[in-house]
């Protein structure tokens, strides 16, 4: 047997209730597109069930990596705001530098499917920064943040990050006193804080190390974007991962994600294996037996009478 290369850099996420079980999906993707590493997870959460914790070790161990878990008190984070579909959780990355014995880890969000090895994750040069990390182009609110208008905001669902300067930095405690101070500024959790703090100041990656889903979205303004028509040519067609992002998601039934199969193809082998996306009713069902071939035809005869 091939004795596998332990991946240099651990890989983190940050999750809670119903989202660890779409952790494990993202932790199958990293193992199935990295079959020539083993690599070190580590889970941060409120509380992990030790049936859980227990199916999760196991599996991992299985396919020769290794998984931790580490225990969040989220108390902290009581009066933190917490905007559309976002929780608590999403605060927990900022706790990542002072509980982690890393000097640098790439961090995932549950929302997320590897397709491609991350061999290019291991070639960036973080010395001089405190992470590297894709545009979020939705984001149109610098100027409440403070930031310069030359700065670029980025998405926090997948960072890069150099562990020892962003403590040298105080990046974290400065995020916790923006969010204490302006809390009415915080659309996207953690995200807007790291961005009013950090001010442009990365390694700003192409956008095929964080396919995010706006780029499915027809007819979106990428004018003050700095993604070059061919990068995100490149991030559509050639992903390292797939970021599900927004409120609608892979794991339930209208998910229009054109993508969302790569979801299911990975989470067929999970200990929390759903058998249905959620929100399917008895009558989709009733319909999911039917070939296309057949739904088409049906529909074609509907429209002739």
């Amino acid at each position: 047997m091939t004795t596998k290369e332990l991946f240099e850099l651990p890989i983190v996420f940050c999750a809670d209730g119903k989202f660890i079980a779409h952790a494990m999906t993202t932790i199958l993707s990293v193992i199935r597109a990295n079959p020539n590493y083993c690599f070190q997870f580590y889970l941060l959460a409120t509380e992990l069930p030790e049936s859980k914790k227990t199916a999760i070790s196991s599996k991992v161990i299985s396919l020769g990596s290794k998984f931790d878990f580490i225990k969040i008190d989220d108390n902290a984070f009581e009066n933190f705001p917490i905007p559309h579909h976002f929780s608590k959780a999403n605060y927990f990355r900022l706790l990542i530098p002072e509980l982690l014995p890393a000097k640098k880890v790439i961090y995932l969000d549950a929302d997320i499917i590897v397709v491609s090895p991350l061999n290019d994750f291991l070639k960036i040069d973080l010395t001089d920064h405190s992470l590297a990390a894709v545009e979020d182009p939705i984001y149109k609110w610098k100027t409440e943040l403070g930031m310069k208008n030359s700065s670029t905001y980025f998405n926090s669902g997948v960072m890069l990050m150099n562990l020892e300067l962003w403590k040298q930095r105080d990046i974290s405690k400065k995020a916790f006193e923006f969010i204490n101070a302006h809390p009415e500024k915080i659309r996207f959790v953690d995200q807007c804080a790291l961005n009013a703090v950090i001010d442009g100041d990365y390694i700003e990656l192409a956008p095929k190390f964080n396919q995010q889903a706006i780029l499915f979205k027809e007819g979106f303004d990428f004018a003050h974007s700095s993604w070059s028509k061919e990068q995100r040519e490149e991030a559509i067609d050639s992903p390292i991962l797939i970021h599900f992002t927004g409120p609608s998601k892979p794991w339930q039934y209208n998910n229009s994600h054109p993508r969302k199969k790569e979801y299911w193809k990975n989470q067929k082998d999970s200990p929390f294996k759903m058998r249905y996306p959620e929100g399917m009713v008895w009558s989709d069902h009733i319909k999911s037996l039917f070939p296309n071939s057949l739904k088409n035809k049906l529909k074609s005869l509907l429209r002739f009478n």
